[in-house]
C-alpha cells in the first residue's frame, strides 16, 4: 500500500520540523527544541507519521484501513502528517504538560515536574499536523484513526486528552472526543478548550457491568414489594418514588461515577 503509519524517531526530525512549521502559523507551530526534538527523544512511541511511499500517488478515497510497519522506511518516503504527545498523569492536559524542561537532554528518561510523565495513563496529544499540500482529503482522520487503535492494541493509555482552539472544537468530537468546556489552561494566553477520549475499554466495560446490576436490583425489589402489597399501584408507586432510591445509594457506588474512581 503507498500509504502507511509508523512510529517516529529523532531520525524523522527534519521532516517533522517541516511539517509542523508549514501547518501551523508561526505563534503556533512548535519550535524545534521543544516539541519536536524533546518529545521525538523522550517518548516516541507516543509519535506517529503517515508516509506516503516516494514515487507514489494519494489514493483517494483515503483508505479506512492503513498499515501501522514496525520496521524502518525508506528516508524519501513522504511525511504527509503526524501525531506528536506526551503522557500525564492529569485528566485534561494542564499547564505543566505543554511545557518541557529545559535541561531534559543531562537526563532525557529523568523524571522533571514538567513536560512528558512516564507514570502517566493521559496521552497528552500535542500536535496534530498536516502538510498543507495535502490537507482536506481526510489524511486528519486518517492517521488518528490510526492512532487510537495502535494505542488500545499496545494498552499504552487510558484516554487521549486535547487542548485546542473553539473553531476545532467540532472536528475532534467528529473523532469522537469529548468535549469538557473551556480550560483552565492558559499556556501562551490562548482561550484553549479540553477535548478528552476515553479509550479505555475496561472502564466502559465496568461502567456497563454496574448498570446491569443497579438494574437488576430495582427488578428484582420491584417484584418483591409487589408480592406483599399485591397490585396496589398507588403502594408500589410510592416505593419506587421515595424509598427504593434512598436505598440503593447505600449498596453501590452510582455507576456514573465509576469513572471518577469513586467505585
Amino acid at each position: 500500500m503507498s500509504l502507511y503509519a509508523r512510529q517516529l524517531n529523532i531520525n524523522d526530525l527534519e521532516r517533522s520540523l517541516a511539517v509542523e512549521t508549514a501547518a501551523f502559523p508561526p505563534a503556533e507551530a512548535a519550535t524545534r527544541e521543544k516539541v519536536i526534538e524533546y518529545r521525538l527523544t523522550v517518548c516516541p512511541e507516543i509519535c506517529i507519521g503517515l508516509f506516503l511511499r516516494a514515487g507514489a500517488s494519494l489514493p483517494s478515497p483515503i483508505p479506512h484501513d492503513i498499515p501501522f510497519v514496525e520496521d524502518s522506511t525508506p528516508s524519501d518516503d513522504v511525511l504527509l502528517a503526524h501525531v506528536i504527545s506526551t503522557k500525564t498523569t492529569n485528566k485534561p492536559v494542564k499547564d505543566e504538560d505543554m511545557d518541557y524542561p529545559r535541561n531534559w537532554k543531562e537526563d532525557p528518561q529523568g523524571d522533571y515536574a514538567v513536560g512528558h510523565n512516564k507514570n502517566g495513563r493521559t496521552i497528552a496529544l500535542h500536535a496534530l499536523a498536516v502538510a498543507p499540500d495535502y490537507q482536506r482529503v481526510g489524511l486528519g482522520k486518517a492517521i488518528m484513526r490510526v492512532y487510537i487503535q495502535r494505542t488500545k492494541s499496545l494498552n499504552a493509555a487510558d484516554r487521549i486528552s486535547i487542548l485546542t482552539y473553539d473553531r476545532l472544537v467540532p472536528y475532534y468530537q467528529r473523532l469522537g472526543f469529548e468535549h469538557y468546556g473551556k480550560s483552565e489552561s492558559e499556556y501562551a494566553g490562548v482561550a484553549w478548550h479540553d477535548l478528552v477520549s476515553d479509550i479505555n475499554n475496561k472502564s466502559r466495560k465496568t461502567n456497563a457491568n454496574w448498570d446491569v446490576v443497579l438494574h437488576t436490583i430495582f427488578a428484582s425489589l420491584h417484584t418483591f414489594h409487589q408480592g406483599i402489597f399485591g397490585e396496589d399501584q398507588a403502594t408500589n408507586d410510592k416505593l419506587d418514588r421515595d424509598i427504593f432510591p434512598k436505598w440503593i445509594p447505600t449498596m453501590c457506588v452510582e455507576s456514573s461515577h465509576l469513572k471518577d474512581g469513586l467505585g
